[in-house]
């Protein structure tokens, strides 16, 4: 979880750190996390995990959007 948290945020901020932008491998990255996090908020119990990891997806899902590829 720390990992994921990790590579999620750091994705995160280098796009905000480089005006909207992420390199191919960092996208990747990206979503590859977002999957990542559909997987594992199901199994998390405590309710601040959850709500934490739901705002991080969020967040990861709107970075996203504004990719090249996106859907």
């Amino acid at each position: 979880m720390v990992l994921l948290d990790a590579d999620t945020a750091g994705c995160v901020l280098t796009w905000l750190n480089n005006g909207g932008t992420l390199d191919p491998e960092r996208t990747r990255i990206l979503r590859c996390r977002i999957e990542d996090l559909d997987r594992v908020i199901p199994e998390i119990t405590e309710s601040a995990g959850i709500r934490y990891f739901q705002r991080l997806r969020q967040l990861a899902l709107l970075v996203s959007a504004t990719l090249p590829g996106a859907t």
